[in-house]
């Protein structure tokens, strides 16, 4: 085995394959409360110029209609993925009422959980969805199920998992799609055993106020996550699913859908889940036969210090660390090690913001340096060193870390000042921009712009790209000149309607 990932380096460092395994998909969503300009919950009923959230891939609200859902498409690299994700809440803030704001952090603000929980846990319009909003809103209360986060979806080049497969596994692996699987499970693996080293980096949500439920009395604040413990958005400790091989995760999943233990996949809260574009909610095992396609990293908080909730830098650190894992082999102890992992995360998650023992710090430096090395071996790109030295520092700096940071911003036992703040900072620079889209301003002209905020809004689905932007509804494409002019003198949102006939049942199905 030693020698097949020695192969596997080499071919690694050919241009071609190199060029593939830094060319990582990422598709990103983010849940931020709407919240009013004294920190409750906002009822305002979500913006009726948006497509029905029944349809609308981008835009959305989560478990509350106060809970705005952001959803990017997959594209490469990490920088487009938060362009497109700031692209999303600009859009969304122009949607808000005047004593209107996004809450930047995971935690909602002491005045929502004072007054508003009744409110929320019974006020829902997403008919479609009610039984799995009430089920949940049940077993596990409105509390957990209110916090904001981040999900990072990760896909793998698909050209370098065939090319993988080809010259490496056909000997071990019946198909590329039993490999795509085991490939994928081996990477989540990885990740759970470092979610430690994650939740120390970017845990961001160390304190609650006036919270009801789920807290020992005796748990001290500050910490460094309460989102990313066992005190936050996690299954119930006996419903907990294995990641210690790929064939006990599926069946153990299956098992738990089918006897009701849980009410579909989405049910499952583990820190990441394996998913494929054909995916059924209650059949995994079908859905392992059509083969995994990316995963989905659920346990990491918004990051209130970076404008979009989450900075490149975590994207790269991340990539990293799954690519160096498909040159390293998984531990011989790996069960124990796993084990070992969960209590270390929680563990972690429960520290005071600025609290790291040798230990964690001896074990952190140790993986930074192996993807030190991994860097320098591969030649990559300039912005994984940056997301390194930004990790170093943090290491060695544990106020550096977000949750360090926050500490310094508490107020009276929370961050109500703080986030408001930033709230109403990022409010008034979006509605101060200079063109309808800021993030993309520099490379597509106004025109395209508003074009593209149209089709966001009527759920029209858009690729940019090679200086082209495509618009598309099924198997319909239009395609425009990133610089092109355009005649928008009825609107951008009545030319895409002009565009794509097909659309105006968009408008027809409003709620």
């Amino acid at each position: 085995m030693a020698d097949k990932y020695e192969q596997i380096k080499s071919a690694l460092n050919e241009p071609d394959m190199n060029a593939r395994m830094f060319a990582c998909r990422f598709g990103l969503e983010a849940k931020k409360h709407r919240v009013l300009t004294n920190g409750r919950a906002s009822r305002y009923p979500y913006p009726a110029n948006l497509r029905t959230r029944q349809y609308n891939i981008y835009l959305n609200s989560g478990f509350t209609d106060d809970m705005i859902d952001f959803e990017t498409p997959p594209v490469v690299g990490s920088k487009t993925a938060v362009t497109y994700l700031k692209m999303l809440e600009q859009i969304m803030i122009e949607q808000l009422h005047n004593d209107e704001r996004l809450w930047p952090l995971s935690m909602a603000p002491a005045p929502l959980y004072q007054n508003d929980l009744d409110f929320l846990k019974d006020h829902f319009t997403k008919p479609w969805n009610q039984g799995n909003h009430d089920y949940l809103g049940k077993k596990y209360g409105i509390v957990k199920e209110i916090m904001g986060d981040v999900h990072i979806n990760f896909g793998l080049d698909d050209g370098l998992i065939s090319e993988l497969y080809r010259r490496f596994y056909q000997d071990e692996y019946g198909s590329e799609i039993d490999f795509r699987n085991h490939l994928y499970f081996k990477l989540a693996q990885v990740y759970y055993l470092y979610q430690w080293l994650f939740t120390y980096l970017f845990g961001a949500s160390p304190v609650t106020e006036d919270m009801p439920e789920s807290f020992p009395d005796n748990l001290e604040l500050p910490v460094r996550s309460i989102r990313a413990s066992e005190f936050g958005d996690d299954n119930i400790a006996s419903e907990r699913v294995t990641y210690n091989s790929l064939e006990e995760h599926v069946d153990q999943l299956q098992e738990f859908i089918d006897n009701g233990t849980f009410y579909n996949l989405k049910e499952f809260f583990g820190p990441v889940r394996l998913r494929g574009r054909q995916h059924d909610l209650r059949n995994l095992k079908e859905s392992m036969k059509k083969g995994i396609n990316y995963l989905e990293f659920r346990n990491l908080d918004l990051d209130p210090l970076s404008r979009a909730g989450i900075s490149d830098d975590t994207l790269n650190f991340l990539e990293l660390l799954l690519l160096h894992a498909i040159i390293t082999p998984l531990p011989d102890d790996l069960t124990d090690r796993l084990a070992t992992a969960h209590k270390l995360n929680n563990e972690v998650a429960l520290q005071a913001p600025t609290d790291e023992t040798a230990e964690m710090k001896d074990a952190a430096n140790a993986i930074i340096d192996e993807l030190q090395k991994f860097v320098e071996d591969f030649n990559a790109p300039r912005e994984y060193r940056l997301a390194l030295t930004f990790a170093k520092r943090r290491v060695e700096d544990p106020s550096l870390t977000i949750s360090g940071q926050l500490a310094d911003r508490i107020e009276d036992g929370n961050l109500l000042s703080f986030g408001l703040k930033i709230a109403n900072d990022r409010y008034t620079n979006n509605i101060n921009y200079q063109h309808p889209l800021q993030a993309i301003s520099k490379d597509y002209s106004d025109d395209i712009q508003k074009l593209l905020r149209a089709a966001i809004e009527l759920g029209v689905e858009f690729e940019l790209g090679d200086n082209l932007v495509t618009l598309s509804v099924g198997d319909h494409h239009e395609i425009y000149q990133a610089q092109e002019s355009l005649d928008l003198s009825k609107g951008a949102r009545e030319f895409v309607l002009t565009a794509f006939p097909e659309a105006a049942r968009f408008q027809e199905a409003q709620e």
